[in-house]
């Protein structure tokens, strides 16, 4: 486990954000994917591309590799990602890719996960009881208020000390409760899908 990062923010660690933009599941086969570098919660860097399937099976790897490839790897310190599910019913598989970058990996989302509604709505992809064990096995779900006044989000993560994750959350959340890499990810995605 890592217990170093909430020392290192004020140092400015190297965090990557990742997002997706919107897609229509009846027309888009593929779905461009947005990683934000940033140093700390203040300084931004570059960013990172790519695309996966919709409803596909290779978010993870396809991951990785942006992340290998990037002038950033060396330097990345973690990866945080809007949710475990990504471009429909892909997945991030935040154990794989924690095993295969060493990087750990902290999903954070606004709305707590309804597994009984994920369960049942899986079932229309192909392998859907493999990627519902990924899902529901990507750890505990934890309840964490990421900034005063604010409503708390919810948190799957490998790689942390548990007693470091809000003190790290805090540290990287500028407006509103969505730590900044991941809230400027998103911005992005969806700018790039209003521009074309």
């Amino acid at each position: 486990m890592v217990k170093v990062l909430t020392q290192q923010i004020k140092k400015g660690v190297k965090i990557l954000g990742i997002a997706c933009s919107s897609f229509n599941r009846l027309e888009d086969k593929f779905v461009p994917i947005y990683g934000v570098v940033y140093r700390g919660a203040s300084l931004f860097e570059g960013v990172l591309k790519t695309s996966i399937e919709v409803d596909g099976e290779d978010a993870t790897e396809k991951i990785q590799a942006m992340i290998e490839q990037s002038t950033h790897s060396k330097q990345l310190k973690l990866i945080m990602t809007r949710g475990i599910t990504i471009a429909g019913f892909n997945y991030i598989d935040i154990k794989k890719l924690y095993e295969k970058t060493g990087l750990p990996v902290l999903s954070v989302v606004d709305r707590k996960p309804n597994f009984e509604k994920i369960r049942s709505a899986i079932k229309n992809v192909t392998n859907w009881e493999e990627r519902y064990q990924v899902i529901t096995n990507s750890g505990l779900i934890r309840e964490i208020q990421s900034a005063e006044g604010e409503e708390p989000v919810f948190i799957q993560s490998i790689g942390f000390e548990d007693d470091e994750i809000a003190t790290f959350l805090t540290k990287v959340t500028v407006v509103g409760r969505i730590p900044e890499p991941i809230r400027v990810a998103r911005l992005i995605a969806l700018a790039k899908e209003e521009n074309g």
